[in-house]
């Protein structure tokens, strides 16, 4: 058995694959900061992780099977507060930044 199992690097290697899916709409959302009608767009895999968690036994690790089909995915707000605005999008950059390393 190694030290690390599958099931704790397939999880790692989602995270990362938000992160990096989160820095590339950041990225958009910035370059569309003055297109009109411009909805902001986000990246969830945080919130669906606490779900995914609260739903296993306590203590418990997900399963490559739980995993299977958990892929970060793109939202994109409506209404208000559905723009895009610059400090706030460089704010979430940031932490993105300090979260991967």
């Amino acid at each position: 058995m190694s030290i690390i199992d599958n099931n704790i690097t397939a999880l790692l290697g989602l995270a990362l694959d938000a992160a990096s899916m989160r820095q590339q709409v950041i990225a958009q959302n910035i370059a569309n900061v003055n297109t009109p009608g411009y909805q902001r767009a986000s990246v969830s895999f945080e919130s669906r992780l606490s779900s995914l968690r609260a739903d296993l036994p306590r203590g418990a690790a997900p399963s490559l099977a739980d995993l299977a089909s958990f892929r970060p995915s793109i939202e994109y707000a409506s209404g208000p507060g559905s723009e895009v605005q610059l400090d706030r999008e460089l704010t979430e950059m940031s932490a993105t930044v300090l979260h991967q390393q």
